[in-house]
C-alpha cells in the first residue's frame, strides 16, 4: 500500500510518498505560484515517483483554510475565504484529482498535524491528542479516535474568545474579531508591543530567540493558558503538543505550563493534569515536519472504510 499527501502552504507546497508518516521513501518541496501551477507541479512529480516505488492508493491533502470540508456540499473540496486571493473558491481536491485519481482525504495544516502527532509523535497511541503551533500566526487542531474533530465547518481554535490581559494596551492583530487568541497572541501581536517588526519576530531563530524579554514571554503564556485550559475542559485530551517558532523562545513551555495549571486551579476535576503538566504540554518531536506527515496519516485514514468492507 502506497501513500502520498500534499501539504500547501502559502509560500511553499510540500509532497511525500511512502506507506505511512513512519516510512517516507520520498519528500519534495516546490515553491506556491498560481493554484493551478502550483498543484500542477507536485503532482506530477508524485505520479513519476509511483513509478519507483508503486502505485498511490490513496492521498492525504492539508491545507490553510478556511475549506469546505463536507462532502456532497457545493464548496467541499475547496478554498474558501482565504486572505490569499487567488485561492479564494479554488477547487484544490479537483485539481489534484485530475492527475492522482485516488480516495483524497482534505484537512487543515493543523489538524493534519495532530494526525502526525497522534499516529507517529508525542501523542502515539492516545485516545485524544491536540496539537498547538504559534508563530506568525496561531492554530490549532484536535484528532480523537484517529479521525481529526470537526463537524459543521472545522475548528478555528485560534479565534477563541480571550480575556484582555489588564497591562496589554496594544490593538489585537485579527481583522475578524481583533481580540480574539490569534490576533493578541501571534506574533505580529508580540512585535507590537516591542516595537519591533512582525517579519523580524516570526523569522526568529536560534539563539536570536533570546531576544524575547522575560515579560513578553509570561504575557503570551498568560494568553495561550486561555486556550490549554479551555482545550482541557473541552475536550479533555490525553496530551497538548505544542509547535511553532514561538514555542521555541526559552522558558516559553516552563511558562504556559504555569500558566495553565494556576488557571486551572485547584479544581478536582482536573488534578491528573494539574499534578501532571509536563507530560501533559509536551513539545512536538516532528517540528517543521508534522504537516506533511500527517497527510501520510490522513491517507492512511482514507483507506480505514476499504479494509473494513
Amino acid at each position: 500500500m502506497m501513500l502520498a499527501g500534499i501539504a500547501v502552504g502559502r509560500t511553499r507546497i510540500r509532497c511525500a510518498i511512502g506507506t505511512g508518516p513512519g516510512d517516507v521513501h520520498a519528500t519534495a518541496g516546490f515553491p506556491v505560484t498560481s493554484p493551478d501551477e502550483t498543484v500542477d507541479r507536485v503532482t506530477r512529480y508524485l505520479a513519476g515517483q509511483q513509478e519507483r516505488y508503486g502505485e498511490v492508493t490513496a492521498l492525504g491533502l492539508s491545507c490553510f483554510g478556511p475549506l469546505g470540508l463536507r462532502p456532497g456540499e457545493p464548496e467541499y473540496g475547496r478554498v474558501t475565504s482565504t486572505l490569499m486571493t487567488r485561492w479564494q473558491g479554488y477547487d484544490l481536491v479537483g485539481a489534484v484529482r485530475r492527475t492522482l485519481d485516488v480516495p483524497i482525504v482534505l484537512d487543515t495544516d493543523v489538524n493534519s498535524a495532530a494526525m502526525a502527532e497522534w499516529s507517529a509523535g508525542a501523542g502515539r497511541g492516545l485516545g485524544t491528542v491536540a496539537y498547538l503551533t504559534v508563530g506568525t500566526g496561531l492554530g490549532a487542531g484536535a484528532v480523537t479516535g484517529g479521525r481529526p474533530v470537526h463537524g459543521r465547518a472545522h475548528p478555528e481554535m485560534g479565534h477563541l474568545p480571550v480575556a484582555r490581559h489588564p497591562s496589554d494596551e496594544v490593538a489585537g492583530r485579527c481583522r475578524h474579531h481583533r481580540d480574539c487568541l490569534e490576533g493578541l497572541a501571534k506574533a505580529g501581536a508580540i512585535a507590537a508591543r516591542l516595537g519591533w517588526s512582525p517579519s523580524a519576530l516570526g523569522g526568529l531563530t536560534g539563539a536570536d530567540l533570546d531576544r524575547l524579554p522575560g515579560e513578553a514571554v509570561r504575557l503570551e503564556a498568560w494568553y495561550l493558558a486561555q486556550l490549554t485550559t479551555a482545550l482541557t475542559y473541552l475536550l479533555s485530551p490525553d496530551r497538548i503538543v505544542v509547535a511553532g517558532v514561538l514555542m521555541a523562545v526559552p522558558g516559553m513551555l516552563a511558562a504556559l505550563r504555569d500558566a495553565t495549571v494556576e488557571r486551572l486551579g485547584d479544581d478536582p476535576g482536573v488534578t491528573p493534569v494539574v499534578t501532571d503538566i509536563e507530560n501533559y504540554l509536551l513539545p512536538s518531536p516532528l517540528g517543521g515536519r508534522a504537516e506533511i506527515l500527517g497527510t501520510l496519516a490522513l491517507a492512511g485514514a482514507a483507506l480505514a472504510p476499504v479494509r473494513s468492507e
